[in-house]
């Protein structure tokens, strides 16, 4: 899981605006007409419907139609107030469902900026510090397999490296363990899938890609190993620490981890779709292959499984900057023959296991919630203003830096993706999220627009990547002449 937005122009960019005279003048009812595909067949629940913010309806039906997405959720803020809201389409494609606002959704690697500031809270107290080594928190040197040596560099991990993905792993030279299931649950004999605490432990046992705090490479194990360090400093689970220190300051009370099967989603979350009802082998132990329940998914022409993909995810400043879960070197492998075949949003993967750096499930909302939270440093419910500059705060030379030791155009901070603008320290931040069944996008703006963006499908057409959500929403917002003042926070309870 990893970030995926132009590292480029996308979040500095300016657009031509169009007023709210201008949309009324050709019809601004008529730009949000409901075509004829499936997907866009549903009512979509509307706040606002007349504002400024319309412009956001006209991106997003655009990007659904193109890739024929079932239904997505967004929540725009400005300076703190809601300003924005809307659901698309279905939750439900079968039950015809529609989707709200107040829809949960997996959130993918969204789930990393909240363990950041949950380890920064940690921080505050005074019980745990950034550059304390991670092999002493929890007594790691036990863990080590039988038979196997740890690297010696895991000693010079620091929690710090691991906020920054720069702790020594490279899925690109490796694997990413996070979907390894069956190797590792079989490396120990254990049934699958196996918890984090067994990754961690078949990870003890493998070299690391590269020295520690020497450079960049997007690391899903890493925030997996953070988990278990809340867990440990504050002796409770890493989801309750979460939910009581995190999310229940900003009132947030129905996100939670979500869960691998489809019988067992959470009341008001949303089904997960694939574009070909892709299929992959069931990392669930005594699971009968099958579809998912209630036409969650249409079940995948067993014939004709598509497997997780591989391919380089390599960041370059240059392009887009990939984000796929599932995907890389590592990845489950769904082929025929390969075992129990299920849909691939539902027993292809273990989500569970994925608490840490990609197990949540949120509404727009909720993360609107998380994004207002964050504006501003002297007033947050969360953290306070010296911890926010260590947020925020570049990883150390040489990671991130140009030929010439200058700092790049974005980096990974703590739990975000930065990108400066101008020269008064300000800075976009950001962070995507992917899975097979999910595509989600949390920016956070330097003039104080934020917004959140949830799909239940993600686009498998190099065509059509889902990185075009990301200037498409820049646009919406730029376009943007005049803010509504009000806050439709109030009408939504919180929680």
């Amino acid at each position: 899981m990893e970030p995926n937005l132009n590292p480029g122009v996308d979040c500095t960019a300016h657009a031509g605006v169009w007023s709210r005279r201008e949309f009324l003048r050709t019809g601004g009812m008529a730009a949000l007409a409901w075509t004829q595909s499936e997907a866009w067949a549903a009512p979509a629940e509307t706040k606002g419907f007349l504002s400024p913010c319309c412009g956001f309806d006209r991106e997003i039906q655009k990007f659904m139609q193109a890739r024929n997405i079932p239904g997505g959720a967004v929540a725009v803020v400005k300076d703190g107030r809601l300003a924005y809201t809307r659901g698309y389409g279905w939750a439900d494609r079968e039950n015809k469902v529609p989707v709200k606002p107040t829809s949960l959704f997996r959130i993918a690697s969204i789930s990393k900026p909240f363990t950041a500031v949950a380890v920064l809270e940690l921080v505050e107290e005074q019980k745990l510090r950034l550059n304390s080594p991670v092999w002493g928190l929890r007594d790691l040197p036990s863990w080590i397999p039988a038979g196997k040596n740890a690297d010696e560099r895991w000693k010079q991990i620091t929690v710090r490296h691991l906020l920054q993905h720069t702790g020594g792993w490279d899925r690109d030279k490796s694997f990413d363990p996070m979907f390894r299931s069956r190797d590792i649950a079989t490396s120990f004999a254990l049934p699958n899938p196996p918890d984090p605490r067994v990754i961690i432990r078949y990870m003890l046992g493998k070299p690391l890609d590269f020295n520690p705090g020497t450079r960049y490479a997007y690391s899903n194990f890493g925030f997996c190993v953070l988990g278990r360090v809340i867990e440990q400093i504050s002796r409770t689970s890493y989801e309750k620490f979460v939910q009581e220190k995190v999310l229940a300051p900003m009132g947030i009370s129905r996100m939670r981890i979500g869960a691998s099967l489809a019988d067992k989603r959470a009341e008001g979350e949303v089904r997960y779709y694939t574009p070909n009802d892709e299929t992959a082998e069931c990392v669930f132990d005594d699971l009968p292959s099958r579809r998912a329940p209630s036409g969650a998914q249409k079940g995948g022409d067993s014939s004709n499984p598509t497997p997780p993909k591989e391919g380089n995810l390599v960041a370059e400043p240059s392009r887009q900057v990939p984000s796929q879960e599932g995907q890389g070197v590592g990845a489950e492998k769904g082929n025929r023959g390969a075992g129990n075949q299920v849909p691939w949003p539902y027993g292809g993967f273990c989500l569970e296991s994925m608490d840490a750096h990609g197990g949540w499930i949120a509404s727009a909302v909720d993360l609107a919630r998380f994004a207002g939270a964050l504006l501003d440093a002297e007033h947050s419910p969360l953290l306070k203003p010296e911890t926010f500059q260590i947020m925020h705060m570049p990883p150390e030379p040489p990671v991130s830096r140009n030929d010439d030791g200058s700092l790049k155009d974005h980096y990974y901070a703590c739990g975000w993706l930065a990108r400066p603008v101008g020269n008064e320290g300000r800075a976009n931040y950001w962070h995507t999220g992917s899975l097979p069944g999910t595509y989600t996008l949390l920016v956070r703006r330097h003039d104080g627009v934020s917004w959140a963006i949830l799909f239940n499908q993600r686009s498998d057409d190099k065509k059509l990547p889902d990185s075009e959500i990301d200037p498409a929403l820049h646009r919406a917002a730029n376009a943007v002449t005049e803010w509504p003042k009000f806050d439709l926070f109030g009408q939504y309870s919180r929680g």
